[in-house]
Formats: structure tokens, C-alpha cells, sequence
């Protein structure tokens, strides 16, 4: 029997990963509030946060799950400890919605995210739409990491195979994708004993296209759910930390690779990603001298190129990355 989605809220625990959120975190959930969600099925991860994010929280919103990690335990541990805690929830509790800090649902977005999960019981993962403030569609989806998409440009793959390396849509209807976006991720709760946690080697970026990988082994099916909406301010955390931020999300994909891939392909990325980081830093050397220096833009991604070649040619240390890391060895290319 389907449940009724018109009251939606009740049957959601939402997972909330929080560094550094500031304000951003209150808005977060209190967005999920408003969409029914009671403050008892939230469930908040401080990975170690130095700002008054989570005492904000706390003076504005009573009834919230907050865990505290020391240090910054990266996405999918906090994910899979927030998950822990929320399986004690009664079984009423059917979808574990992951919703970045910096990210806000909009109105009937859990109602959207129920009613394709009852009318698709093959459904394991749905990702929402994505956008910006300002209204701008952020990508949500994508096709699962390929060595073709990361050789060739993707331009001429979008004009020969334009549906699978799409990004965003303005579609209306839920559709079958590859794989989601983590900002605004569901997940069926009945399917996670066979779908395991996340993979706790990835700190930071990838972890949920594995997941959504893992999903498709299994025999189920992941989708994009155009109506479930949610605003995403894209990238507050790597904003901050550029540079450490794309070696992160470098390590993470050579672990993608490594992981899901043939040796051969991952031996070829591996060799790929440096030689177009140097590239992309000597060109950015070249354009800045030619400029005087005078565009911040230009000098910023000149600097980040030469701090990911740098890792690359010191044999990708694990201790360069984002900040604040638990010890303790996660994932190494």
C-alpha cells in the first residue's frame, strides 16, 4: 500500500554534514522543518567546526541530533554516523535525505521525493534539482566518471551523446540517471543493507557517485527528481580552500578509478592529471606575466594549478588536502 506523500515530513530523516556552516546551517534546517520533517528525524555531523555554526543552531532549533567529531572526519563518515544514529528511528521513517549545510529545500520537495519513491519501488537513490540563488540550474546528475569524459572535450561528447552528458535539465518529469549529486541526495532506507554505507576511503567529492554505482550493481535503479527542489549556495567549502579543495577532489577521483576501473584506465588518468595540471599552470604563468598579474582570477587559478602539480610530483602526500583531518588513513590514490 502507498503511503500517503501529502504529509511527507514524517517519513524523511534528514542527514546534515556541517564545517564551518555559520548561519548557512540554521536556514538548512530549518528549511527541512518546514517541510514537516520533525526536529527529532534531524540529524546533524559537526566535523569539527571552529565558527558558532553549531550554538546557532542550537539557541534557534531544540530537538536536533547534533554528533560531534574533534576534527574534520570527511562527507562519508559523517554521513555513514548520522545514518547509524538515524536507523533507531521506527521504521515509519522510510528515506534518509542527505542535505549539504549550504543547501535549503523548497516547499513540496519531500512531498516530490516521496511520491517518486512510492510510484518507483526500484527506486534505491533520487537526487533533487539543483540551483543558485538567483535561480540558475546547478548541475544535479551525471554520467559515472569515464575516462572518455575525462580525455576528451566535453563538448564533442554532448554532440554525439547529448542525454548522457547532460548535467541539468528543465524537464519536469523523474528520469534514470547514472548518478546524483550529494547536496540533495535520498536514499531508501529499506535498500541500505544491501547498498552498504558509504565509502569512508573517499574524504571529500565522489562518494556518493560510488554509492550510486554500488546502487546499479545491486539491481536497483538511481533517479533525477526534477520536482524536488532544493536552493544549493554550490561550493562554500571549496571556495574557501581552493587549492586544497582540487587535490581533494583529484585524490577522489584517482580513488574512483582505482576502485571501479581497469588498471590500465586508472594508470592513464593517473599520468593525464598531471600532465594537464602543468599544462594548465604554465599557460596560467604565461597569461598572468602577460597581464602583469593585475586579474585576481588569473593569478588565483595560476597559484591553485601550481599547488596541484606540486602534490602530483611529491608523490600526493595525504597530508595535503582540506584542513582540520582526523588522523587516521583514508583512501590514497
Amino acid at each position: 500500500m502507498i503511503a500517503d506523500s501529502s504529509h511527507a515530513g514524517a517519513r524523511f530523516a534528514i542527514v546534515i554534514v556541517n564545517y564551518n556552516g555559520g548561519a548557512m546551517l540554521l536556514e538548512c534546517v530549518l528549511s527541512a522543518m518546514q517541510e514537516g520533517v520533525p526536529a527529532s528525524h534531524i540529524f546533524i555531523v559537526d566535523n569539527g567546526s571552529r565558527d558558532d555554526s553549531i550554538p546557532a543552531l542550537e539557541s534557534g532549533v531544540a530537538g536536533t541530533s547534533v554528533i560531534r567529531n574533534r576534527c574534520n572526519a570527511g562527507f562519508a563518515r559523517a554521513v555513514n554516523q548520522a545514518i547509524e544514529s538515524a536507523l533507531a528511528l521506527p521504521a515509519s521513517v522510510e528515506f534518509f535525505l542527505l542535505l549539504n549545510n549550504d543547501a535549503q529545500l523548497e516547499s513540496g520537495a519531500l512531498q516530490a521525493f516521496a511520491g517518486g519513491f512510492d510510484r518507483l519501488p526500484n527506486l534505491a537513490i533520487a537526487g533533487g534539482q539543483l540551483h543558485f540563488p538567483d535561480g540558475r540550474l546547478q548541475n544535479a546528475f551525471a554520467p559515472l566518471p569515464s575516462l572518455a569524459e575525462e580525455i576528451l572535450p566535453l563538448i564533442l561528447l554532448r554532440l554525439f551523446f547529448r542525454d548522457r552528458y547532460r548535467r541539468k535539465t528543465l524537464e519536469e518529469n523523474p528520469f534514470v540517471v547514472e548518478s546524483v549529486f550529494g547536496a540533495c541526495l535520498c536514499v531508501r532506507r529499506a535498500v541500505l543493507p544491501r547498498l552498504g554505507p558509504l565509502d569512508e576511503d573517499f574524504f571529500f567529492f565522489f562518494e556518493e557517485l560510488e554509492w550510486c554505482r554500488r546502487a546499479w550493481q545491486i539491481g536497483t535503479e538511481v533517479y533525477h527528481l526534477p520536482q524536488a527542489r532544493a536552493v544549493h549556495r554550490q561550493g562554500h567549502t571549496a571556495n574557501r580552500f581552493r587549492g586544497p579543495s582540487r587535490v581533494e577532489h583529484q585524490r577522489s577521483k584517482l580513488i574512483f578509478f582505482k576502485k571501479s576501473r581497469r588498471p590500465a584506465a586508472f594508470h592513464v588518468l593517473s599520468v593525464f592529471l598531471v600532465l594537464r595540471t602543468l599544462i594548465n599552470a604554465l599557460s596560467g604563468t604565461v597569461m598572468c606575466a602577460a597581464t602583469l598579474c593585475l586579474n585576481q582570477r588569473l593569478r588565483l587559478n595560476t597559484r591553485t594549478y601550481w599547488y596541484l602539480f606540486s602534490w602530483h610530483m611529491l608523490g600526493r602526500p595525504a597530508s595535503w588536502g582540506l584542513p582540520d583531518k582526523c588522523s587516521g588513513r583514508f583512501g590514497q590514490p
